[in-house]
């Protein structure tokens, strides 16, 4: 085995890789290297290779520059590949460590795919890696098994959903694929959800970096959904490998219609089309227990953070996965507890987050280099 940087000659190689993931890796993709880089991260992948040079097991390593000539160095659902095995494992996060150092970084995420409890945890806690109070990545999700017949996906769904979706359809709601020309409005209609519903939105900017990206490969899908002449939904949906996952989603108010029951069937739809098996609906509330099937808590009182968005996403038959989070290696103490403090409070710390990256990718779209 050996440990070292990949180059663009090893492009197709990396996405295959990824591609191999059980789960949704989009995260670990070169094309979300692309994207983030847009926004002003640098992007350095490294892999591990066994004796006959196959690449066995990697991680994309993301690095976001703070002020003073820090950085932060972020690996987002991943590493991947055999990275669980201890020889690989050493390897890969000591190198990962010394990348990390050489960019200032105050210290280094990883926010791998695997269950709570998973026998690597213990690898990464023998390594260094301290379990963090911050996540990027929804830590509790729900997950859609769309493999099978289209009638198969909707029997799996509670009878409620299934009527939702078929009567949309007779409400007069009409649902199209978005282009380029209609990110202006879909951008509008997020930034009214996120007032509505207190999110910290994205600016145009980014929405437009994301959309050339991932477009250009055929790896996401924007949806449309219009009621009289008037667009009252939008969704988008991302896919790599076999795995498909919603990113954005925003609506107005429409008592008696039901834009987005049909917008999440024409996603996993769509994701079917493009040989996709799951479909994660990303994020939902901590507190759901993943074991608690058949008796998954309703929670009606509550009408804080995700809930309402479970009540909704819980119809579509999902099953909920829960991820370990987030651990931490700490390269700079000092400045680690000063940026841990601040991000205690995830409602500023994202709205912070949101607010670099409308600057970063204002300042590419006026022409500088990213």
């Amino acid at each position: 085995m050996r440990v070292r940087e990949l180059d663009v000659s090893r492009a197709a190689d990396w996405n295959d890789l990824v591609a191999a993931e059980g789960s949704f890796a989009l995260t670990q993709a070169r094309e979300w290297g692309a994207f983030k880089a847009r926004l002003g991260w640098r992007v350095r992948r490294i892999g591990v290779e066994d004796g006959d040079g196959r690449l066995v097991a990697g991680a994309q390593l993301l690095i976001k520059p703070l002020p003073l000539g820090l950085t932060l160095a972020y690996v987002p659902r991943g590493p991947v590949g055999r990275w669980h095995e201890p020889e690989v494992a050493t390897l890969l996060l000591a190198r990962l460590e010394r990348c990390a150092q050489a960019e200032g970084a105050v210290f280094l995420k990883l926010e791998p795919a695997v269950a709570v409890g998973a026998p690597v945890l213990d690898l990464l806690a023998r390594h260094g890696f301290r379990e963090s109070r911050v996540t990027n990545q929804p830590r509790t999700t729900m997950l859609l098994d769309v493999s099978g017949a289209p009638e198969d996906v909707l029997g799996r769904m509670r009878k409620k959903t299934r009527q939702y979706v078929r009567r949309a359809e007779r409400e007069g709601i009409t649902t199209r694929l978005g282009a380029t020309d209609d990110l202006p409005a879909f951008h509008d209609l997020m930034r009214k959800t996120a007032r509505r519903e207190g999110f910290a939105p994205r600016s145009l900017a980014y929405h437009q970096a994301e959309w050339d990206v991932f477009s250009a490969g055929g790896l996401c899908a924007l949806l449309l959904a219009h009621h009289e002449g008037r667009l009252i939904a939008v969704r988008t949906v991302h896919r790599f490998g076999r795995h498909a996952a919603e990113f954005h989603g925003g609506s107005v108010t429409t008592p008696g219609l039901h834009p987005n029951h049909l917008l999440v069937w024409r996603a996993v739809e769509w994701a079917r089309e493009h040989g996709c098996t799951t479909y994660d609906l990303w994020g939902i509330p901590d507190e759901v227990e993943p074991a608690a099937d058949g008796g998954r808590p309703e929670a009606p009182e509550r009408r804080d953070g995700l809930w309402g968005v479970y009540r909704f996403k819980r119809g579509f038959g999902a099953d909920v996965v829960r991820y370990a989070g987030a651990y931490d290696l700490v390269l700079k103490p000092r400045a680690y507890s000063v940026l841990t403090a601040a991000m205690i409070d995830r409602s500023l710390w994202e709205r912070a987050a949101a607010r670099l990256d409308r600057v970063a990718s204002s300042t590419i779209f006026k022409g500088a280099a990213p």
